[in-house]
């Protein structure tokens, strides 16, 4: 019986120590599903900046396009 007390009471002692993660992945059992959904609120951010900036990039490129049609007019002329 002491053996299995013991063995209670170190895994006690050691399980405080681990930290819990959003990431079900990496974190094992001890995965948090509060930081699961603050890391999936983190991910969306991060994917609606990116599709932001795509969105720049892709209107900046029009522009450009447009610019160099535009010279090409002229010189064609």
């Amino acid at each position: 019986m002491k053996p299995r007390l013991f063995g209670l009471l170190l895994l006690t002692l050691a399980t405080p120590g681990c930290q819990s993660t959003g990431d079900p992945n990496s974190g094992g059992i001890f995965w948090s599903e509060d930081k699961a959904r603050q890391r999936i609120e983190e991910q969306n951010q991060r994917l609606n900046a990116l599709r932001s900036q795509r969105e720049q990039i892709q209107s900046e490129s029009a522009a450009l396009e447009n610019a160099l049609q535009r010279q090409n007019r002229i010189l064609g002329q």
